[in-house]
């Protein structure tokens, strides 16, 4: 059996927060603390190209949950299968790969809003209130 079939998630599917987290992720929209920007299937669009991305781009990422302390985030990652999730928490995923137009011609394909915060492409999953990203 497969870690995919054991889990019921893959490429394209990830799993999700538990119960109470996403509890508290809904109170935080509604009390508009957070706003939503990326769905579930938006973050596995992603996900799968990252996968099956050229040897020769070498993706990473460091992301920030929006349960974690202010001013903290991972270090940057390659291992997109089984790092990159739960997603319903992500506030934000940068990224780098060896091509920044490889990068950017993914994101413009999905449909993936992003930003570009001191040089680096940054993907979000939700923002806070106050100033907002500059969208490209």
């Amino acid at each position: 059996m497969t870690i995919e079939h054991k889990f019921g998630w893959g490429p394209k599917t990830m799993p999700r927060p538990s119960e109470s987290e996403m509890n508290r992720l809904a109170g935080m929209v509604s009390r508009g603390e957070l706003h939503p920007v990326l769905n579930h299937t938006k973050w596995a669009e992603l996900r799968a190209e990252m996968l099956t991305a050229p040897a020769e781009q070498h993706p990473q990422f460091r992301a920030r949950s929006v349960f974690a302390p202010p001013d903290f985030c991972t270090d940057w990652d390659g291992e997109f299968y089984y790092h990159v999730h739960p997603v319903a928490d992500l506030e934000w995923m940068e990224l780098q790969a060896t091509s920044t137009d490889w990068l950017l011609g993914i994101l413009r394909r999905h449909s993936i809003p992003y930003s570009t915060e001191d040089g680096v492409v940054r993907v979000w999953g939700y923002t806070r209130p106050g100033p907002q990203p500059v969208w490209q």
